[in-house]
């Protein structure tokens, strides 16, 4: 049984699970990759996003590769390319169509809608793809199988959720899938994960609904024991890593766990490392072991510097004297921290509480975002009622055609209220590089808040640069660069590979 799975803009650690646990049971596994070019949220060009279009050369790839089985991942942001692309290819190839990700797992009634999927996977789907790709090789037509909804004679199974697997070791990852198709810097500064699930349960994240969907069906929160995780990161070593950006939502969780993992990473691992924690997980103890073994940069999200809207709104419940004691901490040992902060979050209407925070605690460096509404999540309540978004918004959200990073709202009446970005992204991205006095008083006068408000954005990119190789990140525009130069090469030459085939002229 052969499956290919189809993955758009960026390597994505879930699928190369889901490769070794099909490959360690028999099965095949290939890869379509879309890069989505200047079609990202850091580079949207219509014009070259239209001529850059993969999916002409994607679609004769699925052709040569014959897969028995497609098999589509896709956040929020890549569900529409998606979508796009399976019509193109259910149109084209009679072959089994089955989504999964975040997205569909949060709203698969909406992606059932479309006639061209047959399937959808709701939730982990190492154990039911498993299943699946069993049954189809076996020339059964199962529509039972548990995580899975089936579409059968214009009717939709809904499948119950099965018991969340606990012991994750069982499942590495195929890093060679990406890697061997993927630019060399995906190697080179490698993202990795040792857990599965977050502690916390922000109300503007995939994991609160998740876990309501795995209610009383285990643990949600689970590590892999520090052997396989040491396992796993020699491998990628191996592969030549350079750089480690462990993706866990809160690395320092598990405070046993971590100080074993430290130990063993600095001995037998030893390359620098970005992580993320959290200022109610994190102390001095903490902060010397992370200096110790390597870490670059920590990386913690504030969203806002009003408590009651954390509180209230997020469902965040770190106190700003918690975050000013871990910014003093990072500061104590010299290492390096980067935080986050979301414009417009519902009823978050005093921006100067935020700044004088930021000037407070000083970060190397702060990453601002427009509040991004994900389908099915709790703050949607909230935006409705703050009149931040419309009802028929929420439509648009459960189809992916929501905002993107930097860009307005999605209804007439959002769009009012969503220009805080463009006001006030300058400032808050040079608290690090200015003096605190300066700040102090910018913030006590209006007339210097306006002079940064009528500054050109344009000078966000060139200052998030030197931002980034001040916390020692200057590989990320190199990063940039790199990969754009790799897809157009690579695009052109497939171009040329496929044209002189269809004149009877190979390699």
């Amino acid at each position: 049984m052969k499956i290919s799975f189809v993955v758009l803009e960026d390597e994505n650690l879930g699928v190369e699970t889901l490769s070794s646990y099909l490959k360690k049971n028999g099965h095949l596994v290939d890869l379509i990759f879309d890069p989505k070019q200047f079609n990202k949220a850091y580079m949207r060009k219509e014009i070259l996003a239209k001529f850059f279009d993969w999916q002409a050369l994607n679609l004769e790839e699925l052709k040569r590769q014959k897969p028995d089985l497609i098999a589509f991942s896709c956040v929020t942001a890549t569900y529409p390319s998606a979508l796009e692309f399976a019509k193109k290819v259910k149109s084209t190839l009679n072959i089994p169509i089955i989504f999964g990700g975040v997205h569909p797992t949060l709203v698969p009634e909406v992606v059932m809608e479309n006639d061209f999927i047959d399937m959808v996977c709701v939730g982990e789907g190492e154990e039911a793809l498993l299943e699946l790709a069993n049954s189809l090789e076996r020339g059964e037509k199962r529509i039972d199988i548990k995580n899975i909804w089936f579409r059968q004679k214009g009717k939709i199974i809904k499948n119950n959720i099965r018991m969340l697997e606990q012991n994750i070791d069982k499942y590495d990852m195929d890093r060679e899938l990406f890697f061997n198709k993927l630019p060399s810097n995906y190697r080179e500064w490698a993202y990795f994960i040792c857990s599965r699930g977050c502690p916390f349960n922000c109300t503007y994240c995939g994991n609160e609904q998740k876990r309501k969907i795995y209610a009383g069906a285990g643990n949600y929160v689970r590590q892999k024991s520090v052997g396989q995780t040491i396992k796993e990161l020699q491998h990628l070593k191996r592969l030549g890593t350079k750089h480690v950006l462990f993706v866990d939502d809160v690395l320092t969780m598990n405070k046993k766990w971590f100080i074993e993992f430290m130990r063993r990473y600095k001995k037998e691992i030893n390359l620098p490392f970005t992580c993320f924690v959290h200022a109610k997980l994190f102390n001095e103890e903490l902060a010397k072991i992370l200096k110790d073994c390597g870490c670059h940069l920590v990386w913690y999200g504030i969203q806002t510097g009003s408590e009651e809207v954390r509180k209230k709104i997020l469902n965040r419940y770190e106190s700003n004297e918690e975050i000013k004691t871990a910014a003093r901490i990072c500061h104590k040992y010299k290492l390096k921290f980067m935080v986050d902060h979301i414009f417009d979050i519902p009823y978050d209407n005093n921006i100067k509480e935020s700044l004088k925070l930021y000037n407070a605690i000083k970060p190397d460096m702060i990453n601002c975002y427009n509040l991004l509404y994900f389908p099915s999540s709790k703050i949607l309540e909230h935006a409705i009622k703050a009149n931040i978004l419309a009802k028929n918004d929420i439509e648009k959200i459960n189809r992916g055609q929501g905002i993107v990073y930097q860009t307005g709202g999605l209804s007439a009446q959002s769009q009012d209220v969503r220009n805080n970005y463009a006001k006030y992204v300058l400032l808050i991205t040079l608290i690090p590089i200015l003096p605190k006095k300066f700040v102090d008083k910018v913030i006590k006068d209006d007339r210097w808040m306006r002079f940064f408000q009528k500054m050109p954005i344009f000078i966000i990119p060139i200052l998030k640069v030197f931002l980034n190789f001040r916390v020692n990140h200057g590989f990320l525009l190199w990063t940039v660069i790199k990969t754009e130069l790799y897809w157009t090469r690579k695009f052109i030459l497939k171009k040329i590979e496929y044209k002189l085939a269809d004149i009877g002229i190979k390699d």
